[in-house]
């Protein structure tokens, strides 16, 4: 009598305290960010990463996997086992314009993923070199509308944000620039700074430090009030272009058919970490305004951002190389 009785109550304590019913988060977890090391994305990242990981009780690691504009990185969360253990860090290029641009998304950015929440804001700056005779964007506007075609406008490749909100820009403005890609930010700011191209729409953290600098100057943000970090560069209602607003929302998803206890975990998570004051002064170091949104709210902007980006990139004929 007294043997099963024990057997019975040792098999139940351990079930449980089996994996399969231990709480959430039992091991580390790993943070998919689709952008290379050290820029400022990942910076940010890790920053939100261990703040994340205080609150959760288990380390958060983060993996890079740079590549087609985030869809590399995003791609691998939505093939992961959807436990929680697997989160990515999620830009508007994967999620807004590759829809648009790729003749072949390897996921649905609204049915593949389990929103979570925004992360953070990163509006954009139009920037030319120090020694441009363009002081202001009125200026720029009518010498480019006395010679279409003559001004160049450097992107950070085809399809990037850059990209897509020159594009915005130039139709606000009424002006036809020519579009010289690069394979990145870095050199494209290499060749502005060098008078090879005449102007960049480019992430404010790629340049807020040589605006400050003197090296570059900032004509107009992409934004409805200016930048704490540079106050002196005008919003784009300032310039005269109230529609060149534009920002990327990076936020963090997992993937798609994520248990709602778990979620509700990671989302409780984020949200206090992107409260902390050192999670948003490192956002801000970085040209981000830190940002939580509950599930619904992310997808609801993604979808409405799809829906505003999708005729722009049409109508400019972007398409993916």
């Amino acid at each position: 009598m007294f043997r099963p009785l024990l057997y019975t109550l040792c098999t139940a304590a351990l079930l449980a305290v089996s994996p399969a019913q231990a709480a959430f988060p039992d091991k580390p977890i790993v943070l998919v960010v689709p952008f290379a090391a050290g820029g400022p994305a990942d910076v940010m990242a890790r920053t939100l990463a261990k703040s994340m990981g205080g609150r959760l009780g288990q380390p958060i690691v983060v993996e890079n996997r740079p590549g087609a504009g985030g869809l590399v990185g995003i791609s691998a969360v939505t093939r992961a086992t959807a436990d929680g253990y697997t989160l990515g860090m999620a830009g508007t290029g994967a999620m807004v314009y590759a829809p648009f641009i790729s003749p072949k998304m390897p996921f649905d950015p609204i049915k593949d993923v389990t929103y979570l929440s925004t992360m953070v804001s990163t509006p954009n700056l139009l920037v030319v070199n120090a020694n441009s005779p363009f002081k202001t964007v009125a200026e720029l506007q009518a010498a480019a509308k006395r010679e279409p075609d003559k001004f160049t406008v450097a992107s950070a490749g085809v399809g990037s944000s850059t990209h897509v909100v020159g594009a915005l820009f130039q139709r606000e403005a009424g002006i036809r620039l020519r579009h010289v890609p690069y394979k990145g930010g870095a050199p494209a700011v290499q060749d502005l700074m060098g008078g090879q191209v005449d102007m960049f729409i480019a992430e404010v953290p790629a340049v807020a430090h040589l605006i400050k600098s003197g090296k570059l100057r900032g004509l107009l943000v992409t934004d409805s009030k200016r930048l704490a970090a540079l106050p002196d560069v005008p919003t784009a209602a300032e310039a005269g272009l109230p529609k060149v607003l534009a920002a990327g929302a990076y936020g963090i998803v997992a993937p798609r058919g994520l248990p709602d206890d778990v979620a509700r975990k990671i989302v409780d998570a984020v949200t206090g970490a992107l409260r902390t004051h050192e999670v948003v002064e490192k956002f801000a170091e970085q040209g981000g305004v830190a940002q939580a949104s509950t599930p619904d709210a992310y997808r609801a902007l993604i979808k409405s951002e799809q829906g505003r980006w999708g005729p722009i990139i049409k109508a400019a004929g972007i398409t993916a190389e």
